[in-house]
């Protein structure tokens, strides 16, 4: 009786061994909300919301993602991998297309309030304040660096406190006139003079560096969600009316591109090099989802969703 009894025993031991293991391997498997992705579905991501698209200038097959909550980046469309060590909201967000550039961000700190502008050097992993611009700091929602000199930045605050201009990486500020409230910004990558400004009327158009703008007729009066710009000096909208649509003259002309998953488009990034965009927005369900695809807007893949977490 006394070796049957030390048999139950081991046997016993033996399942709660098996069942701790499982019990951690789900544990790993399955990450909660601190930005995590689930084993089930790699491209699950934890995310609320996508606020900003960039590509590594080093490497192009890096894509970078700033959400509402973490920063994430996706290496040849895989899927995407939180990579800052803090958490916060990343409102606005540019990746300049120039090597020793660093990323430039806005938006609010996990403690609250308004973060101004800050810098990685580091792929997104630590941020650096680089300035307030006002007081209480500005909150970026609408921003782009200069391509042919990155010391030029442009960003417009949420609150409507005005468009501020550096000309020095963020050491002195300008306020300009701007003609709308700002939804969206780009400035050409070839000349700095150029600025476009999406807004809920439109896309405004301005060649000395934002002092004066011009509206361009046919996007007048339509609610713009999106701008970017690429290396070769393309100009990408993302509309209400027209949905995401490409123009090679400045706005004078355009080219429609078909969506994936009829996504309203909130950020896009365009990779002239490789002839792949990447567009971020909501789904028709509402899900907030992230793609790759060709310039002539085929062969979509996905590279990250929040659907599961909202089902």
């Amino acid at each position: 009786m006394a070796k049957k009894s030390k048999g139950k025993f081991i046997a016993i031991g033996v399942g709660i061994v098996v069942a701790i293991g499982i019990g951690i391997a789900i544990a790993l498997g399955t990450q909660g909300s601190d930005g995590g992705s689930s084993s089930d579905n790699q491209r699950v991501v934890f995310w609320r919301h996508v606020h900003g698209l960039g590509i590594d200038p080093l490497d192009n097959n890096i894509l970078y993602i700033a959400t509402h909550g973490d920063f994430y980046k996706s290496v040849n469309g895989g899927p995407p991998v939180k990579v800052d060590q803090e958490r916060a909201d990343y409102m606005a967000f540019n990746a300049p297309q120039t090597e020793g550039v660093p990323l430039y961000a806005s938006g609010h700190p996990s403690t609250g309030g308004n973060m101004g502008l800050v810098k990685s050097t580091d792929g997104g992993q630590t941020w650096q304040s680089v300035s307030q611009v006002l007081d209480p700091p500005v909150d970026f929602h609408a921003m782009s660096v200069s391509g042919s000199n990155p010391n030029i930045i442009m960003g417009f605050d949420s609150g409507g406190r005005g468009l501020f201009k550096t000309t020095d990486a963020g050491n002195t500020w300008q306020n300009l006139d701007y003609p709308e409230y700002i939804t969206a910004l780009a400035i050409a990558p070839d000349n700095s003079e150029v600025v476009f400004a999406g807004t809920d009327n439109g896309i405004f158009r301005s060649s000395d560096g934002g002092n004066t703008w011009t509206q361009l007729n046919q996007y007048s009066g339509i609610q713009v969600f999106a701008l970017a710009v690429d290396l070769e000096g393309a100009l990408y909208a993302s509309t209400e009316t027209f949905g995401l649509s490409k123009s090679s003259d400045q706005g004078e002309t355009w080219q429609n591109i078909e969506r994936p998953n009829t996504l309203t488009i909130t950020s896009i990034a365009a990779d002239s090099e490789n002839q792949v965009i990447y567009t971020a927005g909501f789904s028709p369900d509402g899900f907030q989802e992230v793609y790759k695809g060709s310039f002539d807007g085929s062969n979509w893949q996905l590279v990250g969703t929040n659907e599961e977490q909202q089902l």
